[in-house]
């Protein structure tokens, strides 16, 4: 059986294809376009166009049903990270300055409106069935306003002392559950899916892209600059209200508390108090802890998953499912 890795990789070309069918490398004015393709030529996973593809095969679809679903999510993953790196002052964003960093917030803010603008054209001039298709718009449309709705709810907790796990889930769930969960969903979809099956695979991707958030707000104080292709302990500066936050907050006492708050959320950070907020997550356990969050996800996604019929595609989607809360970058 492929990795899961060469599962993601495999029809990586195919989706950037299909996005580049309708925002080219090349045109006037240049910089627009060369902001487009700067964000996108960088790598990123394409863990979401792979989720929707294997999710239409799931249900009994082909591939080529789900490439333009699978090119729209991927398109308005990357238009959120434009965003979201403006709205929380991101620094780096997979190893190089972020797009509003090189380019000024100006262009970062159009590049983003256009391109989920070609989001909506590219799910409406997907090769599905009409009736197929305008229900992929329409998700899709949900999908985003509940996107923006997590970001206004992040945006809720930016200055709150206190956040409690059920609130950091909540969000999470509005955030990347709903990006991982419209994947799935639309490939369903796209594929011609059941109702029933539909509803699974759109649980079984939300599910999953509340484990992989964790994951990755654990290698943002673990990880490794180099592989991570963030700023480690960035989410520490920016305040970001994280599980491990939620649990240290929860189980730390009076003077340490009073220490972490005081860091959480400091700008002009020093290397040494990230290191210290590091330490006071592992003395308490807090790593651990959420690790352990990571795992219950995915063990509720993989039940979801196993209620569709057997196929090397749902065996494939659980192979990703497990990279996504055991990956190390």
């Amino acid at each position: 059986m492929k990795s899961a890795v060469e599962i993601i990789e495999e029809h990586r070309g195919e989706v950037e294809a299909e996005i580049e069918r309708h925002l080219p490398r090349t045109g006037e004015p240049q910089e627009f376009y060369a902001s487009v393709w700067d964000l996108l030529d960088r790598g990123g996973k394409r863990i979401r166009p792979a989720m929707a593809l294997l999710a239409s095969e799931c249900v009994g679809g082909r591939i080529e049903d789900a490439m333009g679903a699978a090119a729209a999510v991927e398109l308005l993953h990357n238009m959120t990270l434009i965003h979201d790196d403006i709205e929380d002052q991101s620094e780096l964003r997979r190893g190089k300055p972020c797009i509003h960093i090189t380019y000024g917030i100006p262009t970062a803010i159009n590049v983003g409106d256009a391109m989920l603008i070609k989001v909506f054209e590219i799910a409406n001039q997907s090769t599905i069935p009409r009736d197929r298709c305008s229900r992929l718009i329409s998700l899709v449309a949900q999908r985003a306003y509940d996107i923006t709705r997590g970001q206004a709810y992040e945006f809720s907790l930016w200055n709150r002392t206190e956040v409690s796990v059920d609130e950091v889930v909540r969000l999470l769930r509005n955030k990347t559950g709903a990006l991982t969960g419209l994947s799935t969903e639309a490939g369903a979809i796209a594929g011609g899916g059941t109702e029933e099956h539909i509803k699974l695979l759109a649980d079984f991707g939300e599910t999953i892209g509340i484990g992989f958030q964790i994951i990755d707000d654990i290698l943002n104080v673990s990880g490794d600059v180099r592989e991570y292709g963030k700023e480690i302990g960035g989410d520490i500066r920016e305040g970001k209200k994280t599980v491990l936050v939620a649990h240290l907050l929860r189980t730390a006492d009076s003077k340490d508390r009073t220490l972490f708050t005081a860091i959480l959320g400091k700008k002009n950070l020093t290397e040494n108090e990230i290191r210290k907020a590091t330490q006071l997550y592992e003395e308490y356990g807090s790593i651990a802890y959420a690790r352990t969050q990571a795992e219950t996800y995915l063990n509720s996604a993989l039940e979801t998953l196993n209620k569709l019929p057997a196929s090397e595609s749902r065996e494939q989607l659980a192979s990703v499912a497990k990279f996504l809360v055991t990956r190390t970058c």
